[in-house]
């Protein structure tokens, strides 16, 4: 075992259809690594140890069930390990935030000041790998469902809640966090939210000048651009998590109306970059039934996202890439 990925905090999903699953898979196949996903102490025998704290990870612990024997437990086996390397961010500083909960109900004995100054000095080594270190000749850039349209080995630079209006107002030349500008192909994943919760919200919303902008920055990149279509529309009973909300509501207009605009969206889009540059899933996720849709394409539960079998590289859920 050369190198594992692995999250001592909470345990990485192994349900394929988890949005959080997906980007741990993305980082697996990048790296040439296994997963563990409950953070056991064969990751010990890894030259390197990738901790991965979840596409949803905020900067704070989500201790469900309180700061337990087997949090503590499974941060000892991790500073056991010889090379150990935070993906996506900085290092968080487990001893900080696990000091205000000595001595609480949930609080498990051997976590103590002592210790928590031991994991904070071991852990202020560990240096941080991030998806703008990689070296790769393309990559994929947008909001959340960025994931589902990067190809194979593609830098995949996920801004969750990003809409193209907000990316275009800053300049989508500016999305790449810094990244050398080496890369043949770029692919711009956003639209989704701008149909989800604004677009139909302004009647002399002019769609054609709004494409236009978008193709406009992207043809002013040197690279090969591509761009991902807007994501299928689900039906509006599935339940979406407040995050994904704008003004307290999932969505605005109408099932049909989202879908009228989805379709005209794609249409302007692949007119106006001179066809052939809209990365599309399969055009019959955009006619089924949406009910239908959600429950086979999305992924598990509720949000907005396809599922990890489904991706792009996947073969949109003929390979398994993914799995």
């Amino acid at each position: 075992m050369s190198s594992v990925i692995t999250n001592p905090i909470s345990n990485i999903p192994i349900n394929i259809k988890s949005h959080t699953h997906g980007w741990a898979q993305v980082w697996k196949h990048q790296l040439d690594a296994s997963i563990d996903h409950k953070c056991t102490s064969k990751i010990k025998l890894a030259e390197t140890v990738y901790i991965d704290h979840g596409a949803n990870f905020g900067g704070t612990l989500n201790l469900f069930g309180g700061a337990a024997q087997e949090v503590y437990d499974r941060i000892n086996i991790v500073l056991s390990c010889r090379n150990i390397i935070s993906l996506d961010h900085d290092m968080p500083d487990y001893g900080v935030m696990l000091k205000p909960r000595i001595g609480a109900k949930t609080t498990f004995e051997g976590i103590t000041e002592e210790w928590c100054d031991a994991v904070s000095k071991r852990l202020s080594t560990v240096k941080s790998l991030k998806q703008e270190d990689l070296i790769t000749d393309g990559i994929t850039v947008g909001d959340s469902h960025t994931i589902a349209f990067a190809a194979p080995g593609d830098m995949v630079l996920r801004n969750d809640g990003k809409t193209l209006h907000g990316a275009m107002k800053h300049g989508l030349k500016d999305m790449f966090r810094g990244a050398p500008k080496r890369h043949k192909r770029i692919t711009f994943s956003l639209g989704s939210i701008d149909i989800r919760h604004h677009i139909l919200r302004h009647e002399d919303f002019n769609l054609k000048h709004f494409i236009n902008e978008y193709v406009s920055q992207g043809e002013a990149i040197d690279a090969d651009v591509y761009y991902a279509a807007p994501v299928p529309v689900e039906f509006e009973d599935r339940r979406i998590p407040k995050t994904g909300y704008y003004k307290k509501t999932a969505f605005y207009g109408t099932e049909y109306e989202r879908r009228e605009l989805t379709n005209r969206f794609i249409d302007e889009l692949d007119t106006r970059s001179g066809g052939g540059r809209v990365i599309m899933p399969p055009s019959d996720w955009y006619t089924m039934d949406s009910k239908t849709y959600a429950n086979t394409f999305m992924e598990h539960g509720s949000s907005f996202h396809i599922a990890p079998p489904f991706y792009r590289h996947n073969d949109w859920g003929v390979s398994s890439f993914g799995s």
